[in-house]
């Protein structure tokens, strides 16, 4: 997806690739406690990151679990690891067609419009596989930068209030994305 910045000057794209051990060390430097409360409620250490990468990394590209690392890149540079996201057909409380939609981004490049992007990557890529038609997201009732987003990309709150996929103390509001296979 090209995305004019600059006014125009310079144009970008998100690329995801699939998460793994190469990412650690910038998903460590990048992590704050926003993000570190919104994943898995405290920050990651080496050893749990690198266990969760290392599982990641082994998961199949078109399987029912997958993770992305997003780069923005311009036709100047290769970029930095700006975030990532997931798009998982196993998770609690999803039914047949339904993929759970996950996104973060790195503190540095919040407030930039590649949450945005990186999230229309992913729907992208959800649209292209059959077994999707509707995105489950699911966000913090305090997360307003995130359902901003959501409503950006055309998904709404349900109304619904479920637990926090990893931490059951926590609560979030259930949303869905109705996906176009137009």
């Amino acid at each position: 997806m090209r995305i004019p910045r600059d006014g125009g000057a310079r144009a970008g794209v998100i690329r995801l690739e699939r998460l793994g051990p190469e990412h650690a060390a910038a998903i460590l430097e990048g992590q704050d406690a926003e993000l570190a409360g919104e994943i898995v409620g405290e920050r990651w250490n080496r050893g749990s990151l690198d266990s969760f990468l290392a599982r990641a990394a082994r998961w199949r590209a078109d399987g029912p679990i997958r993770e992305f690392a997003a780069r923005y890149e311009t036709e100047a540079e290769t970029g930095a690891l700006i975030g990532g996201g997931g798009l998982n057909l196993l998770d609690p409380g999803l039914t047949r067609a339904e993929a759970a939609l996950t996104y973060w981004v790195l503190a540095a490049h919040r407030g930039r419009g590649h949450g945005r992007e990186l999230a229309a990557a992913l729907v992208g890529r959800a649209q292209a596989d059959p077994r999707i038609s509707r995105l489950v997201l699911r966000i913090a009732p305090m997360n307003g930068a995130s359902r901003t987003l959501a409503r950006s990309i055309g998904a709404v709150p349900t109304g619904e209030v479920e637990r926090h996929p990893a931490d059951a103390a926590r609560v979030v509001d259930r949303w869905v994305l109705e996906l176009d296979r137009n």
